[in-house]
């Protein structure tokens, strides 16, 4: 039986500091996507450093927490005064504001510019099918860029269920719940007892050639993050996990396979004929 995994790291190029571990956990051979998000700080400076890692997939993180690549005057339905988009992390409910024209010229600026660095498009988006103008624009611009999107299925305990695509299903590429219990959260006064190397390594395969993933932020936690986002110090436990001898020889000792994203939808084997190519203890030819 197969055991094939991604671990996705989200949140890619949200700061400088953040990056800064998860090219750690890329480096380290556990991190098998990125996805990132093109309007954030560092977008540009890690999208430049993926260039040189073909063997990462990359992922669009569509959070649209920072400030639009089109001048904010050409897209003002999508930002407030100080020019960022006037939802960011707890106001979800102004995205209704947004008009689809705006958003259409934001998300293909957000394409153009990463295929401006990286010679491509992302290789998978998520789906966002809801009526709002916000997300018509965005599945518009993922088909008129081929993204695969609606490629995964979630387990019965995820906080955002889906299914996949029809087209997909047979991949059953499933994405595992990794968020903590929900009467903690990400809370500074349960930090303690935020274990994810415990979530990292309970995954169970079965007869089928399933192919999980999960989507950690492993990286380092500065003051914009914390002001910021409630996900902020447990970054450093996910990245602090990710790194861990633990978690390395539990994939080595299970026999998992670690894959990239277009391994997973295209069936190729990107990741791991990287990883026999440096003879990586990851390669699964050298898990005996």
């Amino acid at each position: 039986m197969r055991k094939r995994l991604v671990y996705r790291i989200d949140d890619v190029g949200y700061t400088e500091v953040y990056d800064m571990g998860i090219k750690k956990v890329i480096e380290s051979g556990i991190g098998c996507s990125a996805d990132v998000m093109f309007d954030s700080m560092d977008c540009v400076e890690i999208l430049k450093w993926l260039k040189d890692r073909p063997w990462i997939s990359i992922g669009w993180h569509r959070h649209l927490w920072e400030r639009p690549v089109c001048d904010p005057s050409e897209v003002k339905s999508m930002v407030d005064e100080e020019g960022r988009f006037k939802w960011r992390h707890r106001k979800t409910h102004l995205m209704s504001e947004a008009t689809y024209q705006d958003c259409y010229k934001e998300f293909d600026k957000q394409m153009q510019l990463c295929y401006s660095i990286l010679g491509k498009y992302p290789d998978v988006a998520t789906s966002r099918n809801t009526n709002l103008e916000i997300d018509k624009a965005y599945m518009d611009i993922l088909d008129k860029y081929n993204i695969a999107h609606g490629v995964f299925s979630t387990t019965a305990d995820h906080k955002h269920q889906m299914v996949a695509d029809e087209k997909y299903r047979h991949l059953n590429y499933i994405s595992v719940n990794i968020q903590p219990d929900p009467s903690v959260g990400f809370d500074l006064a349960h930090f303690k007892e935020y274990n994810p190397l415990e979530k990292m390594t309970s995954l169970t395969w079965t007869e089928k050639e399933e192919i999980y993933f999960y989507g950690f932020h492993p990286g380092y936690c500065d003051d914009y993050i914390m002001a910021e986002s409630s996900c902020n110090l447990h970054r450093c436990k996910e990245l602090q996990a990710a790194l861990s001898d633990q978690y390395r020889n539990w994939i080595i000792e299970n026999k998992i396979e670690l894959i990239n994203q277009r391994d997973a939808i295209y069936g190729t084997n990107e990741l791991q004929d990287h990883f026999k190519q440096i003879n990586s203890p990851l390669w699964i030819g050298n898990m005996k």
